[in-house]
């Protein structure tokens, strides 16, 4: 029993001296992006998957595919993700801003992104820049989120925010609000009733906010 246990101490430590002498190894140097030749073997299925996959997304865009349990729970738990990775850049964006809010003064400034950064802070529409710009960067597509000038009817106040329109969802975006003026934590448009979007912007588009002229007749029934 003796001589077995030396025997495993020993191919142990051989073992080990093996993994740490692989450290000292050079790096094996690979270049991963190299032009696929046309006489690649892998060619054909990469491409047929390519280009069922492009189809494939363009028809869940516009109608969420039919499953069983498996896709139901995806669709979920992406909801869930999403919503944490909104509700997660509100928390940490508010907590930056009560160390980071630097207010514009007589000239009311909309500074870029590497501006904000530069100067170590904004007001609420370079904080909001970096909202919007991590989302963006996260994966929420161009039809979700826009920045947005919000007024409050009672003083008139402006402020800056992200609207999240959820899946493309037109009808009640949620407010992501980078200092808490509207609201400290992620809510829908609705549950602020006192402040109003009456712009509505991104990198390239430009709206402007009125009111449904179904709004109305909605509201009478």
């Amino acid at each position: 029993m003796r001589s077995l246990g030396v025997s495993v101490a020993v191919f142990g430590l051989a073992f080990l001296s093996c993994a740490q002498n692989a450290r000292f190894l050079p790096p094996v140097s690979l270049d991963f992006f190299v032009e696929s030749p046309r006489e690649d073997p892998w060619n054909a299925k990469i491409k047929n998957w390519q280009s069922r996959n492009e189809l494939d997304q363009l028809a869940t865009a516009q109608r969420p595919p039919k499953g069983g349990q498996l896709g139901e729970d995806y669709q979920n738990f992406e909801l869930e993700m999403r919503r944490k990775v909104a509700a997660d850049t509100v928390a940490w964006i508010q907590d930056e801003s009560r160390r980071h809010y630097i207010p514009d003064g007589e000239v009311d400034h909309w500074a870029t992104l590497s501006e904000v950064i530069a100067q170590d802070g904004d007001d609420c529409d370079g904080l909001d820049l970096m909202t919007f710009d991590l989302l963006r960067k996260l994966g929420f597509s161009k039809d979700e989120i826009f920045r947005s000038i919000v007024v409050d009817k009672e003083t008139g106040q402006h402020h800056m925010v992200t609207l999240w329109f959820e899946n493309a969802d037109r009808r009640d975006p949620w407010i992501l609000d980078p200092t808490g003026v509207v609201t400290k934590r992620l809510v829908r448009l609705s549950q602020v009733p006192k402040w109003s979007p009456i712009e509505m912007f991104d990198e390239a588009r430009h709206y402007r906010v009125e009111e449904s002229p179904n709004a109305s007749a909605v509201a009478q029934r």
